[in-house]
């Protein structure tokens, strides 16, 4: 893929891209009881995506302190063009115009509520409202933008390890709950449920259960700690419309799930050689390494000391949904990179494009026309800036 300047802020990247299947790519499609398999011979050909700009900055504003936020859990392009950011230092939500300027903060009170106390999730819930979820006080809260009703939802069943996986259209929330049983000797895999709950707070089943990745025991107590095997794939997943899909990330695969109907579809797509090598190893140490003092190596290698390492590497590590029904993959980062790289999908699980970011960018939002990356300036300091894709 094409080398892209690093970039320095929170970035937002407008994508113009035809939903046909690239010429030279080869898909095969075929079923399997029911179940559509949907198969990328290869990749060559992909089309990659490059970024121009910025083209605006979300922290212009005369009011820098106000502006400015830090511990970024979750951003939201709203219908209208406006933004919203998470400030976890602040526990309140910054609202930015269309043309990046900052508006104002929507805090708790200005609804009549306690203060939020961590929001690790934002979905639209109509035209001018949206859900958050407070993982903390493990509340659902439906708000207008403005001033106005609430809709207070408490989980009558949550753990709090539950972690957000996405909003369904009829308005129920999917949480992932780790089913956490550490075997007592060696590593095994542990579970992942995905659960399910209405806009009302009440638990309406778990969709499924799926292993997540091999833990263990190290050490003996009193300083005994949990870990997985260095390279471990790990399961993630995501859902919107009315979709749930998983990879494990062994394979190069993803799942379509119908909360209520099951495995509808399977996407694959080729990928290099996964197997972990010396060099994966050595660079691995290497990055961990990298400007910690003498004590700090001391620490990193106390806390490696006993732990295995994968025989392959993950073939991804994240997945989203954007709200075309696009499927975002982000493949693994090998020891060394630093770019990470991101293959897409149409809703039919036909590869569309690829895009390259820097590694430090982290994917918060995904829309029709863009792509929200957060990322830390020279100073350590949260940015917002928005980017097109050529």
């Amino acid at each position: 893929m094409n080398h892209l300047a690093r970039l320095t802020m929170l970035c937002l990247v407008t994508i113009s891209c035809s939903p046909a299947i690239p010429d030279g790519l080869e898909v095969v499609i075929t079923d399997s009881a029911g179940v559509t398999i949907v198969t990328a011979e290869s990749l060559e050909g992909l089309p990659v995506r490059s970024l121009v700009g910025p083209v605006v900055d979300l922290i212009s504003s005369p009011d820098p302190a106000e502006a400015s936020f830090s511990r970024v859990t979750a951003v939201l392009r709203l219908a209208d063009g406006r933004f919203i950011v998470t400030d976890g230092a602040s526990r309140r939500l910054k609202l930015f115009g269309p043309d990046g300027s900052y508006l104002r903060n929507i805090t708790g009170a200005d609804h009549s509520l306690a203060e939020f106390s961590a929001i690790t999730a934002i979905w639209l819930a109509g035209r001018n409202r949206i859900t958050v979820f407070d993982q903390r006080q493990r509340h659902l809260i439906t708000l207008p933008i403005d001033p106005g009703n609430v809709e207070v939802a408490e989980l009558t069943s949550a753990n709090l390890r539950a972690r957000p996986v996405g909003r369904l259209d009829a308005g129920d929330v999917l949480l992932r709950n780790l089913i956490f049983e550490v075997p007592g000797s060696g590593f095994e895999l542990t579970d992942v449920a995905i659960i399910r709950f209405g806009s009302n707070g009440t638990l309406l089943d778990t969709v499924g259960v799926w292993p997540a990745a091999r833990m263990g025991r190290l050490g003996e107590p009193p300083l005994q700690r949990v870990s997985s095997p260095i390279f471990e794939p790990r399961l993630v997943a995501a859902a919107a419309g009315n979709r749930l899909l998983l990879s494990d990330c062994r394979s190069a695969e993803y799942s379509i799930i119908d909360p209520g109907e099951g495995l509808t579809q399977v996407v694959r797509w080729p990928t290099p050689d996964l197997q972990v090598s010396e060099d994966d190893i050595r660079l691995y140490r290497e990055q961990r390494l990298a400007g910690l003092d003498q004590e700090q190596q001391r620490q990193f290698w106390r806390s490696v000391d006993g732990i295995p390492v994968s025989e392959n590497l993950p073939a991804c590590d994240q997945l989203r949904i954007d709200s075309e029904g696009r499927t975002w993959i982000r493949s693994f980062v090998r020891p060394g990179s630093q770019q990470q790289e991101w293959l897409v999908f149409d809703p039919d699980g036909r590869p569309l494009f690829g895009i390259e970011l820097p590694l430090v960018s982290v994917v918060m939002d995904l829309g029709a026309n863009h792509v929200t990356v957060l990322e830390n300036d020279s100073l350590d300091v949260q940015r917002v800036r928005v980017y097109e894709i050529e």
